[in-house]
């Protein structure tokens, strides 16, 4: 049976028509712990006869509430296409601004949940709290439940060992640079999108090429030499990135560049993704450009030989 392309509603006011089994988060990176519950959701939802919903806000509500910008794993059309991704049959967006932040914990469970979206059930992260001053959480959605007519599960968080899988943590783990600890939690390698932009051309220079990225993507994973597989106009290309400030050259601008193996095409203007696999060293000065030369010459040695191992 054809999957059925994922309903996206931004701000609904009418009554949707369906009923929902739903959970509720930000969901940034829609990490293994993320996944867990939407499967949940999903297994629910189809047992129940129901319509599977993921209901998010945008932007983030402590980014409205204190005024600083935060740095996100995925973006919110990324997260849209990361629902989509996990088959779900309905996401709602709902416009996180100063006069949704009024809305009481009672209003919002009984006008936008239940009235708009006709809520049946709900998954919900064990320390998962919205509405005015925060005063919605678990135990209020399992009290307005009994009289509103929907059920409330409690969701503990997803562990690693003794780690809790988290936006948070995986955030910290990218800015640290362990990029292979991320991708584990992610479920999938992290990756950075935007264009091609045209550089000063020291990598030709030298003998590696780069393609420079130009992203209004916030988290970037910490200054250095990564492993890393770019996409580039429907073909995957292996690749070594640097994300670093060039100190051989005396640079203080922070570039993201990759040099595509056994590729040399002028691709200024053309989206590139850049999938992260592995940390191979911090960025160094060295004391010539044939240092360096014969530092990249090792990164692309080391990077081929992941490759090969590991693809």
């Amino acid at each position: 049976m054809e999957k059925l392309e994922m309903q996206l509603l931004i701000d609904p006011k009418e009554n949707i028509g369906k009923s929902v089994c739903a959970t509720i988060g930000i969901f940034d990176g829609v990490h293994l712990g993320h996944k867990s519950i939407i499967d949940q959701v999903k297994k629910e939802a189809a047992a129940k006869g129901l319509s599977s919903c993921v209901i998010t806000f945008d932007p983030h509500p402590q980014q409205v509430l204190t005024g600083k910008k935060l740095p996100f794993i995925t973006p919110f059309e990324k997260r849209v296409k990361l629902f989509e991704k996990e088959n779900v049959d309905i996401a709602v967006c709902f416009t996180f601004d100063e006069k949704f932040s009024k809305i009481t914990a009672e209003e919002f469970i009984s006008e936008k949940l239940v009235n708009t979206l006709n809520l049946k059930e709900i998954f919900i992260g064990h320390d998962f709290v919205f509405g005015k001053n925060r005063r919605g959480n678990s135990e209020l959605l399992k009290q307005m439940g009994k009289e509103l007519g929907f059920e409330t599960t409690i969701i503990e968080p997803v562990t690693n060992g003794n780690d809790i899988i988290s936006s948070t943590a995986i955030r910290n783990l990218i800015l640290e640079g362990k990029i292979s600890r991320a991708n584990k939690y992610l479920g999938r390698n992290y990756s950075l999108e935007g264009t091609v932009t045209e550089g000063e051309k020291r990598g030709r220079v030298l003998g590696f090429p780069t393609a420079n990225l130009k992203t209004n993507w916030d988290l970037l994973p910490k200054p250095g030499v990564y492993i890393t597989l770019c996409h580039l106009s429907g073909k995957v290309h292996r690749s070594i990135t640097n994300i670093g400030f060039r100190p051989t050259f005396g640079k203080n601008s922070l570039l993201i560049e990759s040099h595509l193996f056994n590729f040399s095409e002028e691709v200024y203007g053309t989206d590139i993704r850049i999938e992260f696999l592995s940390r191979l060293r911090d960025e160094k000065k060295f004391g010539g450009i044939e240092e360096l030369k014969e530092a990249i010459s090792g990164d692309v040695r080391t990077a081929n030989k992941y490759f090969d191992e590991n693809l």
